[in-house]
């Protein structure tokens, strides 16, 4: 015989071998045993979840000759053609192919027909949300007044797609993730039954790996055990064959960004990439463990994380302690726009690295609530640690000036780091020089005589909430037309530098949006920056 799937082999043939789904199992046998057959079902649940299983199960449950206790008895000739898939009354169709008007035309002219054998036909509809509203109009009236004899069995994956008349016809039952454990315990029965060595370490990461699934789990212990056949099936393995690493990786990455070690982190990424990782896995992973933690701090240690052995509690407790709520909040808003980016992204080590120094930087995502939470929770960090917090020489998530004496300057150079900083004072001279700093810019070239537009139609502004940046507001006709050339803002950036030794980052905006972005002018009095804490910190150099 030809090698079966282990999700197939083991697939529940009675309600009683469904795993996690005790109250839809309890009211479909009560059904079966007081005769009390709805016409319509709607099977509704994330994948892997026993939608379709209980479907079979339910038409070979009405048409068994011998039910016991509500269940099938597999036996009678009924249940071994169900159970085969060659029963002329159990049709199945999948709506993601057959989703036109013509195949429910052919369903509408067949249902006239009696069953030739049993007591009903029945019609099992995968993904049912597919159809075309089309073919939901012409559906519809059967659904509602379908002859005696015939049960529809709707399962989809997506209930909110569906027509509410289509929903306000059936029975609902929504079939939830099975928890983790429940799933361990099917991985062992099936493990041991083929004779299959595993670690429980093993097997406790293909359940949580699954996210409440049992199909995949059953498909990720059949793809590790080809792997690696004949052998004992070890936490290392599943790693390796789910393109994953150890949850210690991204214990050390999540410290890197809280310490704001950015270096450190950019190189564990790299290390992982040289190890044939997958981008969007390590973000997607990486994400899930930020998330995990949590879950975990959020409900001290309870809830949905019981499901954790007890190494991964006495770590997360660990990681808890260390890090704030607002902090992690923040690194999974990060995590996931990046994800979103990445689906569609050519250059995704590129963003990823620009996504990992943001993590390090709250500063640089000024419009952030989670970042500017994020840079109070570093500076509290700081403070309760008892370093010197100095806005002087550092911004919040960079390397405290104790951090870097203790560790003797940077690890490959020995050289040491300091924070080359504009002081109000200075940003007045650049506010006074304005016009002549811009109408030094070349007047041919890429640029066509920019630079003078902008010393004559703007003024440099800045924002409390993102020190490393100056605003340039321009009137709608410039701002449309000079927003986003970059070649302006390195030009600017040039004669900043040459002239200041400065280099800050240079942002157009609508003159319209200053005063609601809370923008300041930079020709303001310099006691009053002096009394809001405005220094500029712009760039690290090594010296």
């Amino acid at each position: 015989m030809n090698y079966q799937a282990l999700y197939r082999k083991y697939r529940p043939r009675v309600f009683d071998d469904v795993k996690g789904q005790e109250v839809i199992v309890r009211t479909l046998r009560n059904q079966v045993k007081t005769g009390r057959i709805a016409h319509a079902y709607l099977f509704c649940g994330s994948r892997g979840t026993g939608k379709t299983t209980c479907a079979k199960i339910l038409a070979k449950a009405i048409n068994c000759e011998n039910p016991v206790d509500g269940n099938p008895c597999t036996e009678c000739a009924a249940c071994r053609a169900i159970q085969a898939g060659i029963s002329m009354n159990v049709i199945e169709m999948d709506a993601a192919s057959q989703r036109g008007i013509d195949n429910f035309r052919q369903i509408i002219s067949e249902i006239a027909y009696p069953p030739t054998e049993g007591r009903y036909k029945v019609y099992i509809i995968d993904e049912v949300h597919m159809l075309t509203p089309e073919a939901f109009n012409a559906f519809l009236k059967t659904l509602e007044e379908p002859p005696e004899y015939a049960v529809f069995i709707l399962a989809t994956t997506d209930p909110q797609r569906l027509l509410p008349t289509v929903l306000s016809r059936c029975q609902r039952y929504d079939f939830r993730r099975i928890p983790t454990k429940i799933i361990e315990e099917r991985l062992r029965e099936v493990l041991d039954a083929e004779a299959i060595e595993a670690e429980d370490e093993a097997v406790h990461t293909i359940a949580r790996r699954a996210e409440g699934g049992m199909r995949d789990a059953l498909s990720i212990a059949d793809q590790c055990a080809s792997f690696f056949p004949g052998e004992t099936l070890t936490y290392d393995h599943v790693l390796e064959v789910l393109g994953t690493v150890d949850t210690e990786v991204y214990r050390q990455m999540m410290r890197f960004a809280i310490r704001g070690n950015a270096s450190s982190l950019i190189r564990k990424l790299d290390d992982l990439l040289m190890d044939g990782r997958d981008v969007r896995q390590i973000v997607s992973d990486f994400t899930w463990y930020l998330r995990d933690l949590l879950i975990f701090k959020a409900s001290a240690g309870s809830g949905e994380m019981d499901d954790l052995i007890e190494e991964d509690r006495q770590e997360m407790l660990e990681d808890a302690d260390s890090v704030n709520e607002k902090q992690v909040m923040y690194f999974i808003e990060v995590l996931s726009d990046l994800s979103g980016t990445l689906k569609i992204s050519s250059n995704r080590r590129v963003l990823t690295e620009i996504a990992l120094i943001r993590l390090c930087r709250p500063q640089t995502s000024p419009g952030s609530l989670d970042a500017l939470q994020s840079r109070l929770s570093v500076v509290e960090q700081k403070l309760e640690e008892g370093i010197v917090v100095r806005s002087d020489v550092q911004t919040a998530g960079s390397m405290p000036a104790q951090e870097t004496a203790q560790s003797g300057g940077d690890s490959e150079t020995g050289s040491k780091k300091v924070v080359k900083a504009i002081a109000p004072t200075l940003f007045q001279k650049i506010a006074a020089q304005w016009r002549q700093t811009m109408n030094s810019l070349p007047k041919d070239g890429t640029l066509h005589g920019r630079g003078q537009v902008l010393a004559g139609c703007c003024e440099p502004y800045f924002s409390e909430d993102d020190p490393e940046t100056l605003y340039l507001p321009l009137t709608r006709n410039w701002y449309d037309s000079m927003a986003g050339d970059l070649d302006l803002q390195d030009a600017v950036r040039e004669a900043l530098a040459d002239k200041y030794g400065v280099s800050p980052q240079i942002q157009f905006v609508d003159a319209s949006e200053s005063a609601s972005r809370g923008l300041i002018k930079v020709e303001s009095k310099e006691d009053e920056l002096l009394k809001s804490g405005i220094d500029f910190p712009i760039e690290m150099e090594r010296i």
